[in-house]
């Protein structure tokens, strides 16, 4: 790891935080990804529309391996960075993972399904037609249908409902 490059880190926040952390981050002016979505919710005796994270205490930063641990350590941010299982330094995201997870967040984070199943490893595809063009992940089945499976490794496993027609193998 080169020690004045930027990657992507994934971290872990206290519950509910997640939106908190964000402005502090903004307010750092360092780089960072939360997919939020909004949602309707009853409160006491109105309906509100509210910002919640897609991914609950989870936030991606964008920085130097010496920045992230100087956010923690100097800045105080409650945050904790996700680990390497094999190496123990700090997991890294690669960036095209990254860019294509924030592609797909960003169309419509309502259509994606979380999961923290362990899927056997399938085939590996990428989509070729519709909004989704370019992203590559794995084809799975889930409930009868074909699912592509975005992964970072040691972080989360998402897909996306994609007809087999928009799919090449890789």
């Amino acid at each position: 790891m080169v020690e004045n490059q930027e990657y992507w880190f994934a971290a872990r926040t206290r519950a509910n935080q997640e939106l908190g952390l964000r402005n502090s981050l903004k307010k750092l002016e360092i780089a960072h990804y939360l997919p939020t979505h909004i949602v309707t919710r009853r409160i006491s005796d109105r309906v509100k529309r509210i910002e919640v994270p897609v991914i609950n205490n989870l936030i991606f930063i964008r920085t130097t391996k010496q920045h992230a641990f100087a956010l923690v350590k100097d800045y105080a941010l409650k945050l904790h960075y996700i680990k390497d299982v094999e190496t123990g330094s700090l997991l890294v995201v690669p960036d095209k993972q990254m860019e294509d997870f924030m592609f797909v967040m960003d169309l419509s984070p309502e259509s994606i399904r979380q999961s923290c199943d362990t899927y056997a490893p399938g085939d590996r595809v990428r989509i070729i037609k519709g909004n989704l063009t370019g992203v590559e992940g794995e084809m799975v089945r889930v409930e009868g249908k074909t699912h592509v499976l975005l992964r970072i490794p040691q972080v989360l496993v998402v897909s996306v409902k994609v007809p087999k027609s928009y799919l090449e193998k890789i």
